[in-house]
């Protein structure tokens, strides 16, 4: 972990990640499509985990971005709101929609019916994490990296209010942790 930041729990290191992402690539390849997916990103979160699936896709595949948010905080709003879904040229085409976690299911659901109603062929999901306990909308999740419990994670894009996305592993975010580091930080600075 960084030094710069707290010392959270580390629930999955950057060589977990890397190596969870060759396997799923290489089950993305073995499900033999005609053509290639139109590769989307939910971004900010996401970009990273679709980054490294992008290099180990064949056929240097281009990223479309959309946006989607619904968290305020560690708390799902359970309102989606989606932009940049229109730009994405997905009529007549397999789209292989890149999440970086389903938790509710709320927003997965939302991109795959935009995407559908929008003439894609199929729209399948590949997520680096699912966390099935949060579940409110049940999604069909083609491909997960892992599964996690019912944890608020951040880091490997993933964040809280801006903060930790740099991160390069996927950490539990805990407040006190936070605030202790902090505090510790800024009373190291004054002395």
């Amino acid at each position: 972990m960084s030094q710069s930041a707290p010392p959270f729990r580390v629930v999955f290191s950057h060589d977990d990640i890397l190596r969870r992402c060759h396997e799923l690539a290489r089950q993305i390849r073995a499900a033999g499509r005609d053509t290639p997916p139109c590769l989307v990103v939910v971004v900010e979160g996401a970009r990273p985990f679709a980054r490294v699936l992008q290099q180990l896709l064949p056929g240097n595949l281009p990223l479309h971005e959309v946006r989607a948010s619904s968290y305020v905080g560690t708390q799902s709003s359970g309102q989606v709101k989606l932009s940049g879904a229109h730009a994405v040229p997905c009529r007549d085409r397999d789209v292989l929609l890149l999440e970086d976690i389903v938790d509710t299911g709320r927003t997965v659901a939302a991109l795959r019916r935009f995407f559908l109603d929008s003439g894609a062929t199929t729209c399948e999901v590949a997520t680096l994490l699912s966390k099935p306990s949060r579940r409110v909308v049940e999604v069909p999740l083609a491909h997960v990296g892992f599964q996690i419990p019912d944890e608020f994670v951040i880091g490997f894009g993933m964040d809280v209010d801006g903060r930790y996305r740099e991160l390069p592993e996927v950490v539990v975010y805990d407040a006190e942790v936070e605030r202790t580091f902090l505090g510790a930080s800024a009373a190291a600075q004054s002395s």
